[in-house]
C-alpha cells in the first residue's frame, strides 16, 4: 500500500547523523520501509535560525522527484516572519511546522496572525507539534484554529501519551482541526484515536531522522497493525490519501 510519512526530521547539522546523510540512503531506507513519500521537516530551524533551517531542508529535499516533501517553518515572533512564509509558498513547501514548546512561543498570541494570514493566503497547513505543556497542548493549538477557520490545522503527534484526549476533543469540535498519529504513544491510544476520530482527519507519521534508527521501522510496524485492522478504503485514506490532501500532493 501507497504509505505517506506525514513526520520527519533531517538531523541537526552538529550531530553525526546530519555528516552522514544523503539523500540517496534515505530513499533508500524509505524504499526497505515500504515509505513512498515523506514530509521533510528542520530540526535545527526550530532552535536556531528558521530562514537558514527551511534552504537546508529544500536542498536536500531537490532532485528526490517529489518523494521528500519540503516543509517550512518560522518564528512567528519576528516581524519578517509573515515574509518567510510567502518564500516557503514561492519555492513549493507544502506547508508550516511549527513547534510552540521548543520554538517558545504562545499559538494564542496576536504575533500569530499575519502568519496564519500569509498561510491561509497560500493554502499553507500548520502542522502543529502538541502535546508537551507549556504552550503546546491539543486545545490550546485548537484556539487558533477556531479564530482562523480557513486555516487547516494539524496536531503533529495527536497528543502523545497525557493529552491524546484534549487531540480527539479538538479535531472533533473544530472542523479545519486534523491529527497525525506521531511519536511515541502506544498503539492502544492510536487504536483510541481512530476509533473516536472520523477516518478522513487522520495521518500517520514516524518523528524519524533523528535518536534511534530502529524507531521508523518499530512506528511503521505499529502503524501496519492499525491500517490491517481497517476496511479498505479506510485505510487508504489513513495510509496515503489524507495526507496528499493536507499537503496538496498530486
Amino acid at each position: 500500500m501507497t504509505f505517506v510519512d506525514m513526520h520527519t526530521h533531517l538531523p541537526a547539522a552538529t550531530s553525526p547523523d546530519w555528516a552522514r546523510w544523503r539523500q540517496a540512503d534515505v530513499l533508500a531506507a524509505m524504499d526497505r520501509h515500504g515509505v513512498t513519500r515523506a514530509a521533510v521537516m528542520t530540526l535545527d530551524g526550530l532552535g536556531f535560525d528558521a530562514v537558514a533551517g527551511n534552504d537546508v531542508v529544500a536542498q536536500a529535499c531537490a532532485g528526490s522527484d517529489g518523494r521528500l516533501i519540503p516543509l517550512g517553518t518560522v518564528d512567528p515572533r519576528r516581524p519578517d516572519a509573515a515574509a518567510e512564509v510567502h518564500r516557503c509558498a514561492d519555492r513549493g513547501f507544502r506547508a508550516l511546522k511549527l513547534h510552540p514548546w521548543m520554538q517558545g512561543f504562545s499559538p494564542l498570541e496576536a504575533y500569530m496572525d499575519p502568519v496564519a494570514e500569509a498561510a491561509i493566503e497560500h493554502g499553507l497547513p500548520f502542522v502543529v507539534h502538541d502535546g508537551t505543556p507549556p504552550y503546546a497542548s491539543p486545545l490550546q493549538i485548537a484556539r487558533l484554529a477556531a479564530r482562523f477557520p480557513e486555516l487547516t490545522v494539524v496536531l503533529a503527534h495527536g497528543g502523545l501519551f497525557d493529552l491524546w484526549e484534549d487531540a480527539v476533543a479538538a479535531a472533533l469540535r473544530y472542523p479545519n482541526v486534523h491529527v497525525t498519529m506521531c511519536g511515541t504513544a502506544p498503539g492502544a491510544i492510536f487504536r483510541q484515536i481512530v476509533a473516536q476520530v472520523p477516518v478522513e482527519k487522520l495521518s500517520l507519521g514516524t518523528d524519524s531522522g533523528f535518536g534511534d534508527p530502529d524507531l521508523p521501522r518499530h512506528r511503521l510496524s505499529v502503524h501496519r497493525a492499525i491500517l490491517a485492522e481497517l476496511p479498505g478504503d479506510d485505510a487508504a485514506a489513513l495510509a496515503h490519501r489524507n495526507a496528499e490532501r493536507l499537503l496538496g500532493l498530486p
